[in-house]
Protein backbone atom coordinates (compact mmCIF):
# COMPACT_ATOMS: atom_id res chain seq x y z
CA UNK A 1 0.00 0.00 0.00
CA UNK A 2 0.89 3.35 -0.42
CA UNK A 3 1.22 5.80 2.34
CA UNK A 4 -1.31 7.86 2.52
CA UNK A 5 -0.36 11.42 2.89
CA UNK A 6 -0.69 13.88 6.70
CA UNK A 7 -3.44 15.62 4.44
CA UNK A 8 -5.36 12.37 3.60
CA UNK A 9 -5.39 10.96 6.78
CA UNK A 10 -7.13 14.17 8.09
CA UNK A 11 -9.64 13.80 5.11
CA UNK A 12 -10.41 10.30 6.09
CA UNK A 13 -10.80 10.98 9.49
CA UNK A 14 -13.07 14.14 8.89
CA UNK A 15 -15.71 12.38 6.58
CA UNK A 16 -15.73 9.21 8.83
CA UNK A 17 -16.94 12.12 11.38
CA UNK A 18 -19.36 13.83 8.81
CA UNK A 19 -21.14 10.48 8.17
CA UNK A 20 -22.16 9.80 11.59
CA UNK A 21 -23.93 13.59 11.34
CA UNK A 22 -25.33 13.50 8.14
CA UNK A 23 -25.64 11.63 5.47
CA UNK A 24 -22.68 10.93 2.67
CA UNK A 25 -24.06 12.61 0.42
CA UNK A 26 -24.72 15.26 1.61
CA UNK A 27 -21.13 16.18 2.54
CA UNK A 28 -19.95 19.33 0.84
CA UNK A 29 -15.94 19.42 -0.02
CA UNK A 30 -16.54 23.19 2.09
CA UNK A 31 -17.10 21.40 5.22
CA UNK A 32 -14.99 18.34 4.72
CA UNK A 33 -11.92 20.97 4.11
CA UNK A 34 -12.97 22.32 7.13
CA UNK A 35 -13.73 19.57 9.43
CA UNK A 36 -10.45 18.08 8.27
CA UNK A 37 -7.96 21.93 8.54
CA UNK A 38 -7.08 21.25 4.76
CA UNK A 39 -7.57 24.04 2.65
CA UNK A 40 -9.79 23.42 -0.81
CA UNK A 41 -6.39 23.41 -2.68
CA UNK A 42 -5.00 20.38 -1.05
CA UNK A 43 -8.47 18.41 -1.21
CA UNK A 44 -8.25 18.69 -5.24
CA UNK A 45 -4.83 17.53 -5.34
CA UNK A 46 -5.69 14.47 -3.93
CA UNK A 47 -9.52 14.06 -4.99
CA UNK A 48 -12.34 15.49 -7.17
CA UNK A 49 -15.20 14.51 -4.73
CA UNK A 50 -16.09 14.03 -1.49
CA UNK A 51 -16.38 9.61 -2.45
CA UNK A 52 -13.41 9.80 -3.54
CA UNK A 53 -11.55 10.12 -0.16
CA UNK A 54 -13.04 6.88 0.76
CA UNK A 55 -12.39 5.45 -2.51
CA UNK A 56 -9.03 5.75 -1.82
CA UNK A 57 -9.13 3.99 1.34
CA UNK A 58 -11.11 0.88 0.04
CA UNK A 59 -7.68 0.11 -2.46
CA UNK A 60 -5.58 -1.06 -0.25
CA UNK A 61 -2.48 -2.05 -2.39
CA UNK A 62 -1.15 -0.77 -5.57
CA UNK A 63 2.01 -2.82 -5.31
CA UNK A 64 1.92 -4.46 -8.38
CA UNK A 65 0.89 -7.65 -7.41
CA UNK A 66 1.17 -8.84 -10.79
CA UNK A 67 3.34 -11.93 -10.44
CA UNK A 68 0.64 -14.17 -8.66
CA UNK A 69 1.49 -16.96 -10.33
CA UNK A 70 1.21 -19.83 -7.46
CA UNK A 71 -0.96 -20.58 -4.83
CA UNK A 72 1.30 -19.05 -2.14
CA UNK A 73 1.13 -15.91 -4.05
CA UNK A 74 -2.77 -16.15 -3.56
CA UNK A 75 -2.98 -16.84 -0.46
CA UNK A 76 -0.15 -14.21 0.59
CA UNK A 77 -2.26 -11.52 -1.13
CA UNK A 78 -5.66 -12.89 0.25
CA UNK A 79 -4.01 -12.37 4.21
CA UNK A 80 -3.32 -9.47 3.58
CA UNK A 81 -6.15 -8.80 1.96
CA UNK A 82 -8.08 -9.35 4.93
CA UNK A 83 -5.88 -8.06 6.99
CA UNK A 84 -6.12 -4.50 5.05
CA UNK A 85 -10.14 -4.49 5.63
CA UNK A 86 -9.76 -5.99 9.64
CA UNK A 87 -8.05 -2.81 9.86
CA UNK A 88 -10.97 -0.43 8.14
CA UNK A 89 -13.59 -2.60 9.14
CA UNK A 90 -15.10 0.79 10.55
CA UNK A 91 -15.06 2.13 7.12
CA UNK A 92 -17.13 -0.77 6.08
CA UNK A 93 -19.56 -0.34 8.59
CA UNK A 94 -20.59 3.21 7.96
CA UNK A 95 -20.85 2.48 4.70
CA UNK A 96 -22.97 -0.41 4.65
CA UNK A 97 -25.26 1.92 7.18
CA UNK A 98 -24.90 4.31 4.67
CA UNK A 99 -26.85 2.29 1.75
CA UNK A 100 -23.65 2.39 -0.20
CA UNK A 101 -22.84 -1.67 -0.11
CA UNK A 102 -23.06 -0.79 -4.02
CA UNK A 103 -19.92 1.27 -3.77
CA UNK A 104 -18.10 -0.30 -1.25
CA UNK A 105 -19.08 -3.79 -3.62
CA UNK A 106 -17.90 -1.79 -6.92
CA UNK A 107 -14.72 -0.34 -5.27
CA UNK A 108 -13.60 -3.72 -4.06
CA UNK A 109 -14.36 -5.40 -6.72
CA UNK A 110 -12.52 -3.58 -9.40
CA UNK A 111 -9.69 -3.60 -7.18
CA UNK A 112 -9.65 -7.24 -6.69
CA UNK A 113 -10.39 -8.30 -10.26
CA UNK A 114 -7.39 -5.93 -11.69
CA UNK A 115 -5.18 -7.78 -9.39
CA UNK A 116 -6.50 -11.25 -10.02
CA UNK A 117 -6.95 -11.29 -13.75
CA UNK A 118 -3.43 -11.53 -15.62
CA UNK A 119 -2.97 -14.48 -13.23
CA UNK A 120 -6.71 -16.02 -13.66
CA UNK A 121 -6.18 -15.58 -17.70
CA UNK A 122 -3.00 -16.72 -17.88
CA UNK A 123 -4.69 -20.29 -15.97
CA UNK A 124 -7.60 -20.38 -18.87
CA UNK A 125 -9.62 -19.14 -16.40
CA UNK A 126 -13.25 -17.66 -18.33
CA UNK A 127 -14.28 -13.88 -17.84
CA UNK A 128 -17.39 -14.88 -16.38
CA UNK A 129 -15.52 -17.25 -13.65
CA UNK A 130 -12.91 -14.71 -12.94
CA UNK A 131 -15.42 -12.15 -11.86
CA UNK A 132 -17.16 -15.30 -10.21
CA UNK A 133 -14.49 -15.56 -7.74
CA UNK A 134 -14.01 -11.66 -7.22
CA UNK A 135 -17.63 -11.15 -6.46
CA UNK A 136 -17.19 -14.18 -4.01
CA UNK A 137 -14.54 -12.83 -2.45
CA UNK A 138 -15.97 -9.13 -2.13
CA UNK A 139 -19.12 -10.69 -0.84
CA UNK A 140 -17.53 -12.63 1.98
CA UNK A 141 -15.64 -10.05 3.00
CA UNK A 142 -18.47 -7.80 3.61
CA UNK A 143 -20.22 -10.36 5.40
CA UNK A 144 -17.60 -11.23 7.87
CA UNK A 145 -16.94 -8.10 8.64
CA UNK A 146 -20.99 -7.03 9.44
CA UNK A 147 -20.86 -10.05 11.39
CA UNK A 148 -17.94 -9.01 13.53
CA UNK A 149 -15.36 -11.24 12.05
CA UNK A 150 -15.60 -13.79 14.14
CA UNK A 151 -13.46 -16.22 12.03
CA UNK A 152 -9.50 -15.82 11.78
CA UNK A 153 -7.70 -13.99 9.25
CA UNK A 154 -6.43 -17.23 8.93
CA UNK A 155 -9.62 -19.28 8.63
CA UNK A 156 -10.97 -16.46 5.91
CA UNK A 157 -7.75 -16.80 3.74
CA UNK A 158 -7.78 -20.66 4.02
CA UNK A 159 -11.79 -21.17 3.09
CA UNK A 160 -11.71 -18.09 0.39
CA UNK A 161 -8.60 -19.85 -1.38
CA UNK A 162 -9.79 -23.31 -1.59
CA UNK A 163 -13.10 -21.58 -3.36
CA UNK A 164 -11.20 -19.44 -5.57
CA UNK A 165 -9.46 -22.93 -6.49
CA UNK A 166 -12.62 -24.85 -6.48
CA UNK A 167 -14.04 -22.41 -9.38
CA UNK A 168 -10.38 -22.22 -11.38
CA UNK A 169 -10.67 -26.32 -11.16
CA UNK A 170 -14.33 -25.89 -12.86
CA UNK A 171 -12.75 -23.92 -15.77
Amino acid sequence: MLKKSFAQDCLYTAIMRLMKEKDVNDITVKELVLKAGVSRSTFYRYYTQPMDVLRDYLQPFNDNNAHLDDEEDKKVYLRRFYQYYTSHSELIYALVQANKTEFLRETIYSHILEVFTAMMTNKGISSFLQKASVGLCVEILIVWIINDRKEKIEEMTDTVHNMVSVIERVS
